[in-house]
């Protein structure tokens, strides 16, 4: 366990039953998996790729063509 982790249990210890209960249940909501079932990894690579398109940061047209052009028959 953390020194954080031990800190933030024993500010919790100190508070009231219903309050403690409230805590416990956001910290094992934490611990469950990723909506749709992402990975944190995953989660993290979505949020890049977010941040890339409002930054305006895509790939250009030329990469998309080469892209499928190594897919398409001849």
């Amino acid at each position: 366990m953390t020194k954080l982790l031990e800190q933030a249990i024993k500010a919790i210890r100190r508070l009231p039953a219903k309050r403690q209960d409230e805590l416990a249940a956001a910290m094992l909501e934490a611990t469950k998996p990723s909506p749709g079932g992402y990975t944190g990894a995953q989660l993290a690579a979505i949020d890049e790729g977010i941040a890339d398109a409002d930054a305006g940061r895509f790939v250009s047209d030329e990469d998309i063509e080469r892209f499928f052009a190594r897919y398409r028959s001849t």
